[in-house]
């Protein structure tokens, strides 16, 4: 009972209008009233918990169709490889098929090394200069300022980001232990590094040494053609040339390439540290790359007496070459994507390899076991729902709900009324073979039900249909749990499916009854309050009443005391 105040003394005066009978009253009422709005309330609430759990567990199931539904379950497959020259993936989809890699040769980089250094920090650059380097037909100009190191070189390679990686690495060996590595980020003879580096100090990249026929001294002549002649070299696609006169000596066609005669188209010039030494003409280049030498009509043959072998090129770029199915394949790249769509063939040493692309039966078997499990787990569930016990006369939470009774049954409903045929060979009596139609259906997918409506999966029955029959198998388990898949939507994970509904119902009805409870609550509050104050007034004009008749009975006694 609530606190009236003034109130308080309820009762003094009667004896008999107390609050105890005033909360008796009011507790009737209740019992009468609010008690069974309430225990309808704690109904509706313990069936919307029943059904939010029944939603997540056929939400689990739904899950579980998605895959067979779509057909994504039967596109798994297994990637077996015999023999360690590749890795091949496939994707889920692929089609099962075996074939040969017989690997030849690997994709590899361009490397290059350059000489030692004392330090990373060694002055490569009197003055300012340009440098050309590139790779794979692009080629990128960097401007190292005068005083720069090593160092500097490296990082302004990497910064300019063209499909090259600088490196410096202590070799700790000698006086000279730094030394800067060049290598092409990707592989493939088309990833070529390039580098020209003429206004810079002499980094050793190009260590091949170009040499001429013999002479038998400095004195001799270059070019006896009776007309001027023409001597260039042809570096990463620009020539640079010279003209030779008539009689010209090897001392003076020295003197020519130290003293910048070669020249390009644009009158740019290259100076070549070269030197007469035991008959023959040599000469070094600040440049690695696509480098010829054309001295056609004199006497230096450079090409005929060069070994262009470059000790400081550690690897050279080279593409992959390898037998697919027999079939010659040249590649830039070590990772193959492009022979069969989904699969991804990695070479990794040289050698043969075969390799068997399967349907992955065991993985299709794990779901389709899933599937029964969440689905008799449901079934459990939706039974202990709608049960009804006649001794006991315990009832299910929605026994007798029409959107639960006949639930399951739909689903069931869906795979074993489904009948497929397929042709298959028999034989006759005398012995002839002969096409006949044959029945495909759930059973034969390994599926059962029993009499208290679960469901059981033989999983040697589905690989024995599966082996035999894969595309009937796929096509007739799309087929029924796209109708599966449809009947959830509608039943019970579909925005506007019939539980959706039902849940709405449900919530409708707990604010509806919670509203009636309060409306009534309120009610009975304020009933009893004026109540209590009627009693306080009824107990005030009993005490009044009480004490003028004890003081009329107190005069009366004293009036007769007084006459006796």
């Amino acid at each position: 009972m609530g606190d009236f105040g003034a109130l308080s003394s309820l009762g003094i005066g009667s004896g008999v209008l107390k609050y105890d009978v005033i909360d008796k009253l009011k507790q009737a009422d209740e019992d009468l009233m609010i008690k069974p709005l309430k225990t309808k309330l704690d109904l509706i609430k313990k069936r919307e918990q029943a059904l939010s759990e029944f939603i997540t567990i056929a939400s689990t199931v739904k899950t579980d169709i998605m895959d067979i539904a779509d057909g994504t379950l039967f596109a798994k497959v297994n990637t077996n490889v015999s023999g360690s020259s590749v890795d091949v993936k496939a994707n889920d989809g692929v089609k099962p098929q075996s074939f040969d890699i017989d690997v030849e040769n690997l994709a590899k980089n361009d490397v290059y090394e350059s000489m030692g250094f004392s330090a990373s920090d060694s002055v490569i650059a009197s003055n300012d200069a340009k440098l050309s380097i590139g790779v794979g037909g692009i080629t990128t100009t960097i401007d190292l300022k005068s005083g720069a190191s090593l160092n500097d070189l490296k990082e302004a390679i990497n910064n300019a980001d063209i499909g090259v990686t600088a490196q410096i690495i202590n070799t700790g060996v000698g006086d000279n232990p730094y030394k800067l590595i060049l290598k092409a980020n990707e592989t493939g003879k088309n990833n070529t590094i390039t580098f020209d580096y003429f206004g810079i100090d002499d980094l050793g990249f190009n260590a091949t040494t170009y040499t001429s026929a013999t002479f038998n001294s400095d004195s001799d002549s270059v070019n006896t053609s009776g007309a001027t002649q023409t001597f260039s070299i042809t570096i990463n696609g620009n020539t640079y040339s010279m003209d030779v006169a008539d009689g010209e000596s090897v001392s003076d066609f020295i003197n020519d390439l130290k003293n910048s005669k070669l020249t390009d188209s644009n009158g740019n010039s290259i100076e070549v540290d070269a030197y007469y030494d035991n008959g023959e003409i040599k000469f070094n280049l600040k440049a690695i790359g696509d480098i010829s030498i054309d001295d056609t009509n004199l006497l230096t043959k450079f090409n005929e007496n060069t070994d262009f072998t470059n000790s400081n090129r550690l690897q050279i770029a080279d593409d992959s070459r390898f037998k697919y199915n027999g079939i010659e394949i040249e590649r830039n790249s070590n990772e193959i994507t492009d022979i069969i769509p989904g699969v991804e063939i990695k070479l990794k040493s040289t050698g043969f390899s075969h390799i068997d692309i399967e349907n992955n039966v065991d993985e299709i078997v794990k779901s389709l076991q899933k599937f029964v499990a969440d689905f008799n787990t449901m079934v459990s569930n939706l039974q202990s729902l709608t049960a009804f016990d006649e001794d006991s006369k315990n009832v299910g939470l929605f026994q007798g709900y029409r959107e639960f009774t006949s639930f399951a049954r739909r689903i069931t409903n869906d795979i074993f009324s489904q009948i497929m045929t397929y042709d298959t060979t028999k034989l006759d009596f005398d012995g002839n073979k002969y096409t006949t139609k044959a029945i495909f259906s759930a059973a034969d997918l390994g599926f059962s039900l029993n009499r208290n409506g679960f469901l059981s999966f033989d999983v040697e029955k589905f690989k024995e249909s599966f082996s035999s029959h894969p595309d009937l198998v796929k096509r007739f388990a799309t087929t029924a749990f796209t109708k599966v898949k449809a009947d959830f939507e509608n039943l019970a994970t579909g925005k506007n499916s019939v539980l959706e509904l039902l849940s709405k119902e449900l919530k409708n009805e707990e604010k509806s009854y919670q509203k009636r409870i309060e409306s009534l609550e309120k009610f009975l509050e304020t009933r009893y309050e004026i109540m209590a104050k009627e009693f306080a007034a009824y107990d005030d004009m009993i005490n009044s009443f009480n004490s003028m008749s004890a003081a009329l009975d107190m005069t009366i006694k004293q009036a007769l005391n007084s006459k006796g």
